[in-house]
Order: C-alpha cells, then sequence, then structure tokens
C-alpha cells in the first residue's frame, strides 16, 4: 500500500489503497474489546459519563462570511445535550483524555448517515488534549491490536504500559500526554475536535473554550466521582459557559487533513468564536438523566454535509462507531432513535434513545 501522501490543496482529502481493509480490522477489534460480562455493555471509549446536561448552543449573529454555513448560517439558538466523560478511567483522580460530546437538536437538512438522513441532531466530538494520537488507519491497526492484545492478560497489560510510558514517538508519546491530564472540573477545561471537519469549502477544527469567570475552581474533593460532583456542584445554582470555537485550514502541508497528530499553528489561523454554549442551572443526576446519558449515541457523522468529517481518523471513526453503537444497543436491548425536541420539552425518556 502506499503511504505517500499526494499534494492536496485546501480542505482535500486522499484515501489511500487498502483503507477500507484496515478500517475493517480496526473495527473488528473494537467489537472484541467490548465487556459483554458488564450489564448493561457499556462504550467501548470514554465509558464512564460524568453526567449529561442540558444546554444552549447559541450561534454568533454577526459572522464573517466564510464561516456562516451550515448551523452556523444565521444567529439562532439551538438547544443542545452534552455529555462530559472519561476516555478509560473510573477514578477520576487518576490522569486520563476527557470528552465532551455534543449533540446540537433542532438542526433542519438531510444528513450524512443513510439510516438517519431525517435526523434533526448534529455532533461534535471534542476531547482535552488537541491532538489524536494516531495519523491514520495504517497507525490505527497496531495500535488498536496492541490493546486488544493486551486484554484479560497481565503481561500484555503490562508490555502496553512499558510502550506508552517508554517509547517516544507517536502513538505512544502523544497518548502519553493525553493520559496526564487531571482537570478539576469538565466545566473548567478547554476541549478540541483533534480532527478536522469540512466548513462548507473550508477545512476547520474546533474548540471549546471554557468561561473561568462563571466557574470558581472547586473544592478539592478526594473521590474516585470528583469531576461528577464538582459538575453537580457548579450547575445546582449556577450556569457554565463555553466559547465554540473554529480554526481555519490557510495551509494544507502544514496543517494536513490527513494528519490529526499535527497542531494547526494558532499563530498562523487562529481560533475564532462562532458560537456560545450556555449550560444553565440544573440537577443531572438522577437515574433516569444518567441512564438517558448511557444510552445516547455520539458520532461526528450525525452531521451536515456541510460540516462533513474529514481525514482517515474521521473515515475510520464512521465504521468503528456505528458498529459498536450498533452492537451495544442489541446487547442492551436499546432502540436505535436520535433525541428529537419533544424528547428535551417533555422531559427525558430514557427507555427509547440510543
Amino acid at each position: 500500500m502506499s503511504t505517500t501522501t499526494p499534494s492536496l490543496g485546501l480542505g482535500e482529502e486522499w484515501r489511500p489503497a487498502g483503507e477500507d481493509a484496515l478500517i475493517e480490522r480496526v473495527k473488528a477489534l473494537s467489537l472484541d474489546l467490548l465487556d459483554t460480562t458488564r450489564k448493561p455493555v457499556r462504550r467501548g471509549q470514554h465509558p464512564k459519563q460524568h453526567g449529561c446536561v442540558r444546554a444552549e448552543f447559541i450561534v454568533e449573529p454577526d459572522l464573517a462570511p466564510e464561516l456562516r454555513h451550515g448551523l452556523f448560517r444565521e444567529g439562532r439558538v439551538f438547544p443542545a445535550l452534552i455529555r462530559f466523560s472519561n476516555g478509560r478511567e473510573w477514578d477520576d483522580r487518576k490522569g486520563d483524555i476527557h470528552g465532551m460530546a455534543i449533540k446540537v437538536l433542532g438542526v433542519e437538512g438531510e444528513k450524512i448517515l443513510e439510516s438517519e438522513k431525517d435526523a434533526m441532531t448534529q455532533d461534535f466530538v471534542l476531547a482535552d488534549h488537541p491532538v489524536f494520537f494516531v495519523r491514520d488507519a495504517t497507525d490505527y491497526v497496531p495500535f488498536s491490536e496492541a490493546i486488544s492484545g493486551a486484554k484479560g492478560s497481565w503481561i500484555g497489560l503490562g508490555l502496553f504500559v512499558f510502550r506508552l510510558l517508554f517509547f517516544g514517538q507517536p502513538p505512544w508519546s502523544i497518548l502519553r500526554a493525553a493520559l496526564n491530564n487531571k482537570p478539576d472540573s469538565p466545566l473548567r477545561t478547554q476541549f478540541w475536535s483533534q480532527t478536522p471537519y469540512r466548513l462548507d469549502r473550508l477545512a476547520v477544527k474546533y474548540s471549546c473554550r471554557p468561561d473561568l469567570s462563571l466557574v470558581p475552581t472547586p473544592l478539592a474533593y478526594d473521590s474516585a466521582d470528583k469531576l461528577r460532583i464538582a459538575l453537580s456542584a457548579h450547575l445546582e445554582t449556577h450556569e457554565a459557559r463555553f466559547d465554540f470555537l473554529v480554526q481555519v485550514q490557510t495551509n494544507p502541508i502544514t496543517m494536513p487533513v490527513e494528519d490529526p497528530t499535527v497542531a494547526w499553528d494558532e499563530t498562523a489561523s487562529p481560533y475564532r468564536k462562532v458560537a456560545t454554549i450556555r449550560i444553565p442551572p440544573q440537577q443531572f443526576y438522577t437515574p433516569k438523566q444518567m441512564t438517558f446519558g448511557e444510552n445516547l449515541s455520539f458520532t461526528p457523522w450525525h452531521s451536515l454535509p456541510v460540516h462533513q468529517p474529514l481525514g482517515g481518523i474521521n473515515r475510520t471513526r464512521k465504521a468503528v462507531y456505528q458498529a459498536v453503537s450498533t452492537r451495544r444497543r442489541e446487547l442492551n436491548g436499546v432502540a436505535m432513535r436520535e433525541p428529537t425536541l419533544q424528547d428535551v420539552d417533555e422531559g427525558i425518556r430514557s427507555d427509547e434513545v440510543a
């Protein structure tokens, strides 16, 4: 398989020969890693949620013309749902990568996924590290094989940890840095999309930057659930806000679409605000709402075509996320349905949403 990437223009992708077979291998390994002994079966990635909260996605009214597309076409307030999570750890006191998955509701227009063309949702999936830890499907296969080989084996797990701690090259060096994150609250953490997305004819990356003036440093909770406790303690009486930002690709060589291990230079292309995320005061820590968040499915491919995910990692995600989500719903006996505005208006219905 050729590994030489041709010269690409702004926003252009390149699908190497043999990529489909590699993606199928990653998908098979991801399905094998699902822990089917625990009920309900948890996500393969980001299994521990700190909470699923209601929010508003408030689009800026006077954006520059090149940004005014799709969800950002006009100033508008959309209802949204946000799930905060850990990448792997169940103890919040340990280092890990953390997730912020946003589902914007009431989004008109045909969507990318064939099975959900009429869905009224747009997802953004972000993590608290600015770059992804593998370059493409070619690199993803040995990484997935290493994790699969460590499953259930102390020797395999030891070898995996050894490589993570002592190897200096990606994916190990990037993953090692990401897994060192120990935030004090999801509401005080900056998140990044890591991978690029289309914005009409542009390619962009996203970031959510917290408004720290609204969220003081929480008490130092000595608890495995300290992030959920901090989230709940603040939102019980106060709101929180994030700036939703985009960074436009301006150089296809130094800001590659097909290599998400490379950070795009913020001096060459600063992040620009396109929306505000407002999380109002609320109580989310109830059995019904936690079950709702557990059953929600997030993928960057819940998307309008104008915001299409770009690059090999996103192409891999499309197959893996769909396969794992479908299998998990089957094992848990949960129907497939995207949430609607009516769900939010009437209250969360935990028995129908997957």
